[in-house]
Order: C-alpha cells, then sequence, then structure tokens
C-alpha cells in the first residue's frame, strides 16, 4: 500500500476524481453517496475527538486526498485507507494549532515574536498572501453569481455554524447535502486552477528578462 499521509499534486486539476472515488466505493450510484456521507461523518467526527478544529473541512480534505490517487494505485478499502490519511491530517493540524496558539501566548502575542526573524522572508510572505487575495478576488468575480455567492457563503460560517448554515444552503438551492458539497468541491477546484493561473502569471510579469 502507497504512504496514506502522501499528498497528491495538483490533485484538484481532474474534474473526475470524486467520480473515480465513487466507482471505488461501488459501481452503484446510489449506495456509493451512502457510503461516501457515511466515511465522511465518521471521519469529521474522528477529528472532533481529536480536538481538530474545522472536523468538515479536514474530513474533506482527506476525502480529497483519497480522491486523488490514481487508478493504478490500489487501495483495498477505502475507508480504511481514509482513516490511515486521516491520521497524517490530524498531525499536520495539531502542528498548525500548536504554532497559532504559541505565537499568540507570546507577551505581546505576534507582535512581540524575537528579533532573529527573516525580515526579507515575512515581507515575501505578505506580498504572496496579497498576491493571493488580488486572485482569489479577480477569479471569483468571473464566476456567475450564483455560484459566487454560493461558494462564499459555504465557505464564510464559523466551525460551530456550518452544519447548519450548509443544510440551510442545500435547502435553498434543491440539492442534498451530499450533492451540494460535490458542486462546491467542483467550484473550489475551478478556482484554485484560476488562482493559480493568476499567480503564475503575476510572476512572470514581475520576472527580470533576460
Amino acid at each position: 500500500m502507497h504512504e496514506a499521509g502522501a499528498s497528491s499534486s495538483n490533485v484538484d486539476e481532474n474534474p473526475d476524481k470524486l467520480t473515480r472515488l465513487l466507482l471505488r466505493l461501488d459501481t452503484d450510484t446510489t449506495h456509493a453517496w451512502e457510503r461516501y456521507e457515511d466515511i465522511r461523518l465518521r471521519l469529521a467526527k474522528y477529528f472532533e475527538w481529536n480536538q481538530c478544529t474545522g472536523s468538515e473541512d479536514l474530513a474533506d480534505e482527506v476525502l480529497d486526498r483519497v480522491a486523488a490517487k490514481s487508478d493504478t494505485e490500489e487501495i483495498r478499502e477505502v475507508d480504511k485507507f481514509s482513516f490511515a490519511v486521516a491520521r497524517f491530517v490530524c498531525l499536520e493540524a495539531h502542528k498548525k494549532m500548536h504554532r497559532e496558539t504559541y505565537s499568540e501566548d507570546l507577551p505581546g502575542g505576534e507582535d512581540a515574536l524575537p528579533d532573529g526573524h527573516d525580515a526579507p522572508a515575512e515581507i515575501a510572505d505578505r506580498l504572496d498572501q496579497e498576491n493571493r487575495l488580488a486572485c482569489l478576488r479577480q477569479c471569483l468575480a468571473r464566476l456567475i453569481p450564483g455560484d459566487k455567492d454560493l461558494i462564499i457563503q459555504y465557505y464564510s460560517a464559523e466551525e460551530e455554524k456550518q452544519k447548519t448554515l450548509r443544510r440551510s444552503l442545500a435547502e435553498k438551492t434543491g440539492l442534498t447535502l451530499g450533492a451540494l458539497r460535490v458542486r462546491t468541491n467542483r467550484l473550489r477546484a475551478q478556482l484554485e486552477q484560476c488562482v493559480r493561473r493568476c499567480l503564475e502569471s503575476r510572476r512572470q510579469r514581475l520576472s527580470p528578462v533576460s
């Protein structure tokens, strides 16, 4: 079996990844969705039990990684493989939470970090973040109004309000929660591709001409 925690690069470039995952779960579409929802629910509970922030988003991250595995990679039991991936994702989440908590707990917060930090690197990181935000806004503007509103609302709620909001969105759009998730995942993949192209274009414009 391949290393469960390894994340595939550019996995969102393949629009059929969810279809591939569903086929691995069951050839019957209805049964496949039932298994998908069951695994996702158990993954979310796993992250809740392990005190990870954003349990539903982390569950989606796990399923995205599993779905990104190519057809040539053997996955005998999707649910067991998913929980193997979840352990790596949980470790990553805890490391991130530890870093954030450590900076906030310092006297004076993040502004009181030691002077030994790499100022040029921090400036570069800040510029990169600003470029990403500008590209995201540009890509959101290219979506049709309904899709733009849907993706913003889907990811905008705080963790404790996510379930209620997403159920409300599903009812409003006449979709099941599973169908809503597929639609927003595809929109997210579309946005991520657009943002990558936008960032690459900006880098090329800023690169010195040889």
